[in-house]
């Protein structure tokens, strides 16, 4: 959506990296202590509330003339983005069994899609009607609110027999480890500024260093997330083989040189592909991350679940304003050149991620 509100609104790019900065910092103070609630108590109608409220807070970006509206719809969809994803991240732990990176893909997938499928939509819908096309998106929205509304006992049931699970293997008598939570998810961080700072200037990038239309823009976009969320699918099932940390070194390592090229290149097919082969290493790594970082946590998977697909994420839309004022004043190949300087820090760091025990 961001080219289109850029194309009729006249938005700076870090006007437009700001409206995901709002969804961000708000999902980013609120996400702990929901996630804090779920622990406390299974709250599965959350997911149901989140989905709602994210949705109608993107199709009312639409709707909204003045910058501060848009500002203030973002934030409600990142209120609804907090709601969703400790008790969803914590139901796709407990469903998984002993397949956490299996589990935790099949979960994940689930975004890369959505990312994969939203610019699509957003391209069609707002090429055919205007800025108002972001009303589409209460479909899915609604319908999905829904599905998931009627199956919280299903979810209640799981997390109960969790409970009867753990007690008798003796698993909620294990102690939380903060310090080996905080060393993954410094690397989580790493991997949101990139991932966030991609979705955000890929489409950009293509318009106005690379000068292709709109159109071709948005549609880098889908190819980014859709090879993402396949790269997603089979990481988690790689790293239940291999161990989680030597998944996270391998694709970290491969990513910094691919991203470092594609800020040489100005040739677009190479371009093309390298974005591809970047999108398939940030997602191979990112299921094992979010389960590594739980089996730290076993007492607090909601709060984990929190802030490894929450308060993370929204760590790399808080940079993202700040990567775009470069880009206004510096050009975006500037941005992209701090992302490539991040990648190669994820790199150095992901040799230092604790291996778990019991994650290999």
């Amino acid at each position: 959506m961001l080219p289109f509100l850029i194309g009729a609104y006249g938005l700076s790019y870090m006007q437009a990296a700001a409206l995901m900065f709002a969804c961000s910092i708000v999902s980013s103070v609120v996400q702990p202590l929901f996630g804090y609630m779920g622990d406390k108590l299974d709250r599965p109608w959350f997911m149901s509330l989140g989905i709602l409220l994210a949705g109608v807070g993107i199709a009312a970006i639409g709707f909204v003339e003045n910058y501060w509206l848009m500002f203030l719809s973002a934030s409600v969809c990142g209120v609804g983005v907090a709601l969703f994803h400790p008790e969803g991240g914590k139901l796709a732990n407990v469903i998984a069994g002993s397949n956490k990176g299996a589990g935790l893909s099949n979960f994940s997938v689930g975004g890369n899609v959505g990312f994969a499928l939203g610019p699509l939509i957003a391209t069609f819908a707002l090429g055919v009607f205007g800025i108002h096309g972001t009303a589409i998106f209460l479909i899915p929205t609604i319908v999905m609110a829904a599905i998931l509304l009627r199956q919280t006992p299903a979810y209640q049931h799981f997390s109960a027999l969790e409970v009867k699970r753990k007690q008798a293997s003796g698993q909620s008598e294990l102690k939380d480890d903060w310090v080996g939570f905080m060393k993954v998810t410094s690397i989580n961080f790493m991997r949101s500024i990139i991932g966030n700072g991609l979705i955000v200037f890929i489409p950009l990038y293509w318009i106005a260093v690379l000068h292709q239309p709109v159109r071709l823009a948005t549609i880098m976009l889908t190819l980014f997330s859709g090879f993402g969320a396949v790269a997603t699918f089979f990481g988690g099932r790689i790293a239940d083989r291999i161990g989680f940390k030597r998944m996270i070194v391998i694709s970290y390592v491969l990513a910094a040189p691919l991203l470092l090229i594609f800020v040489l290149t100005s040739n677009l097919i190479l371009a093309t592909v390298l974005v591809v082969l970047v999108s398939i290493c940030q997602s191979a790594a990112y299921s094992p991350i979010i389960a590594l970082g739980q089996s730290y946590l076993p007492s607090r998977l909601g709060l984990a679940s929190g802030i490894s697909l929450g308060v993370v994420v929204s760590v790399g839309g808080m940079t993202s304003p700040l990567i775009g004022l470069v880009g206004d004043n510096f050009g975006l190949t500037a941005s992209m050149a701090i992302l490539c300087v991040v990648a190669f820090l994820s790199a150095g760091l992901s040799l230092f991620v604790a291996r778990h025990k019991r994650s290999g």
